[in-house]
């Protein structure tokens, strides 16, 4: 029998919001993503259907938008104002 263990996400119960409670349902936490696919801090991929709430249309760190963005910073653009 392989036990599972949950991951701490008591940081996320201290200062994430509460509207967005349809996340607090999974028992895992994502640490990367490429494209329409997520993965956990245990290395197992999921397919985002969620696609980041609505937000990310071009999947998760599309290459070009990755690299536009990259550049912005790079070139000290403004990212808060």
């Amino acid at each position: 029998m392989t036990t599972v263990l949950s991951p701490d996400t008591t940081i996320f119960d201290q200062r994430e919001s509460e509207v967005r409670s349809y996340s607090r349902s999974w028992p895992t936490v994502f640490t990367r993503a490429r494209g329409t696919w997520i993965q956990d801090e245990t290395g197992r991929d999921y397919v985002d259907f969620f696609a980041g709430a609505g937000a990310l249309n071009y999947g998760h760190n599309n290459p070009v938008l990755k690299r536009a963005l990259i550049d912005y910073l790079e070139s000290d653009g403004i990212t808060h104002g």
